[in-house]
């Protein structure tokens, strides 16, 4: 299940993730909604949804956006990278949500 976030993170920091994102090769877009797998996760949770640029290599891509939320996240807070691609399935609904930073 993807949805708004009923307690999003502070503005400033998705912010501060959008301006990184900016910054890193291959990422044409990145949101932050909330999901829920029930039977899997024990409480809803933000995840970073990239969709990525089919000509960059996702792995080189993926390490650079780790090494930039390493730096800006603080120690109480996990976020999950989902790198997507722009046909995938999954981006409409990722969209819809309305938790694009950038």
């Amino acid at each position: 299940m993807l949805g708004t976030p009923a307690v999003p993170m502070a503005e400033s920091l998705a912010q501060s993730i959008g301006t990184m994102l900016l910054n890193v090769d291959g990422v044409l877009e990145a949101h932050i909604p909330q999901c829920f797998a029930m039977g899997v996760m024990e409480r809803p949770a933000q995840v970073l949804v990239v969709v990525l640029e089919q000509t960059a290599p996702p792995e080189d891509t993926i390490d650079e956006i780790l090494l930039g939320l390493a730096s800006l996240l603080p120690e109480d807070i996990q976020l999950d990278v989902w790198p997507i691609e722009r046909e995938h399935s999954l981006l409409a609904t990722v969209q819809a949500t309305g938790c694009r930073i950038m």
